[in-house]
């Protein structure tokens, strides 16, 4: 994807023109495919989607994990 694990510089821009071949080409495609299925991609962050149409905005759910 462009950068290595725990990268926090610019290169995680999902659209960094310093980003090129195979690399832009997996974000676009996980842009597109996210798009797609009603996600919102935050450009900082290659990675980072939000579901447009959240059904609870405004709510914190608190689940145990085991």
């Amino acid at each position: 994807m462009g950068t290595g694990f725990d990268c926090f510089s610019p290169l995680l821009h999902t659209l960094n023109p310093k980003i090129t071949g195979e690399a832009m080409a997996n974000r676009l495609l996980l842009k597109s495919s996210m798009s797609e299925q009603g996600f919102r991609n935050l450009s900082e962050e290659w990675w980072h989607y939000t579901l447009v149409d959240e059904p609870y905005p405004d709510t914190y759910f608190d689940v145990p994990v085991r």
